[in-house]
């Protein structure tokens, strides 16, 4: 029965998978905050300086399909347990070098090494979740990537006062050092293979998991041969041109364009940050309801994202235009919780295409994130300076971004990228409401044995 099925795979999203991804927000965070402080103790140039920042993001988004694919023939538990020891030791060692080629070394690597988490993280739900669960337990993922902009900044820029920057790094170093070993001790990549999950929850999650296609020779590469692998990755770009707004500009436009102090800045800043924090978990809730209500992926999914586009496009295009304080924080609070109801939806949808290409899909996409993330921030910075006005800027990354919708409607995430639709339902443990698995991918699968362990 649902009632007796334990929770294990909640704590494990909200104590393993979460906090490994917020303690690698921390870890980008520190050289971004501390770079002010370490270019003056240094003596590096400003082009220097910006090497050293940057090379993290290239060394991040070349590493995301190979760590994904990784995650996927060798599991989310080695992977992601070396990678984090990786990386945790480089923020460690950053501060021995005080030289250019040292910390462009260290960070080269850090951004590598942190490639393998997201795609483990994303690999490690599917695993976990049955398909009805998903939208939930990558809101709890998205949670753990928000909270970190939160938080990171004014700990960093507290422990950098207080102890100085080398503190910074061997403090988030060793706590991803922990972290790291508490991963390898509590997580598993079956659930089946848990010596904690009880019968009645491995059989839930197991009944509740469409079934995957069995390896074929060269399907990894008839994945780039597939237009839809190409439009999830275009609208996902789309997207984080208007996440690339608050990563990158948000604080410059409130006081340059909106006349705020530092000060006031600093609180306003953070509002749309707690937005998508809490937007994620009502976004899980809803593309969840959805699916029990519908037992359709395509409901649960398509609709929802093309609305968040939407909204986001609007809600920034119409801050853009405001003319009082409140109405703009209102406005961006709302584009980017509207971000976030999308995010998880993108998200949920690279499981229900990748199947077991999910780490590849997941790492295809963050490819995409990346370079959007590199060319939102380019972009608003030419039209302004072009232009002479934000809202130009606002207003293009909001049109585009608002083409994103449109792509949606190609992209049918009830049907994988390998392999045919299966049957209409799942087989589900006893007691449990059949609707709550999308009717597209339902293949019939057998509960897990615990002869597996």
């Amino acid at each position: 029965m649902l009632h007796n099925v334990s929770n294990l795979r909640w704590k494990i999203v909200a104590f393993l998978i979460a906090p490994i991804t917020f303690v690698m927000t921390l870890d980008r965070a520190a050289m971004t905050v501390a770079a002010p402080t370490i270019q003056k103790e240094l003596g590096l140039s400003i082009v220097e300086m910006s090497m050293i920042l940057t090379v993290y993001f290239w060394a991040y988004a070349v590493g995301q399909m190979p760590a994904g694919r990784m995650a996927e023939k060798i599991g989310s538990r080695k992977v992601l347990f070396g990678t984090s020891a990786l990386w945790s030791l480089m923020m460690i060692v950053t501060p021995f070098g005080a030289t250019f080629s040292w910390l462009f070394g260290c960070r080269l690597v850090l951004g590598g090494a942190q490639s393998g988490d997201w795609s483990s993280g994303v690999v490690a739900i599917k695993r976990w979740f049955p398909r009805a669960e998903r939208a939930k337990g990558n809101s709890v993922l998205l949670a753990g990537l928000y909270l970190g902009p939160i938080i990171s900044a004014p700990l960093t820029a507290w422990t950098i006062a207080a102890f100085g920057w080398h503190t910074v790094f061997y403090g988030f170093g060793a706590l991803g050092l922990v972290l790291g070993a508490i991963w390898w001790i509590g997580f598993r990549d079956t659930p089946a293979a848990h010596p904690l999950i009880t019968q009645d929850e491995a059989e839930f999650i197991a009944a509740g998991q469409p079934a995957d296609n069995p390896p074929v020779r060269g399907a990894f590469l008839r994945c780039f041969g597939q237009p839809r692998f190409w439009v999830f990755g275009i609208q996902y770009f789309l997207l984080v041109l208007i996440q690339s707004f608050y990563t990158t500009w948000l604080p410059t436009y409130l006081m340059r364009a909106r006349g705020l102090s530092l000060k006031a800045m600093g609180m306003y800043a953070s509002l749309p940050w707690i937005a998508v924090f809490l937007a994620v978990f009502v976004a899980g809730y809803i593309c969840d309801r959805i699916l029990k209500r519908t037992g359709s992926i395509y409901w649960a999914r398509t609709p929802v994202a093309m609305i968040g586009f939407i909204v986001s496009a609007a809600a920034l295009i119409g801050a853009s235009r405001a003319s009082t304080i409140p109405s703009v924080i209102a406005l961006l609070c709302l584009s980017f919780a509207a971000v976030g109801f999308v995010q998880v939806v993108v998200w949920s949808a690279t499981q229900d295409l990748g199947r077991e290409f999910t780490g590849v899909m997941s790492g295809w996409t963050n490819v995409w994130g990346a370079l959007s993330n590199v060319a939102g921030p380019v972009t608003v910075a030419y039209v302004v300076k072009v232009t002479g006005s934000w809202e130009s800027g606002l207003f293009l990354i909001g049109v585009a971004a608002g083409c994103g919708a449109l792509l949606w409607i190609f992209l049918h995430p009830e049907r994988p990228l390998q392999g045919r639709v299966e049957a209409e339902k799942t087989t589900q443990p006893q007691g449990f409401d059949a609707g709550a698995t999308a009717r597209e991918g339902g293949a019939r699968v057998q509960p897990a044995r615990f002869s597996e362990r």
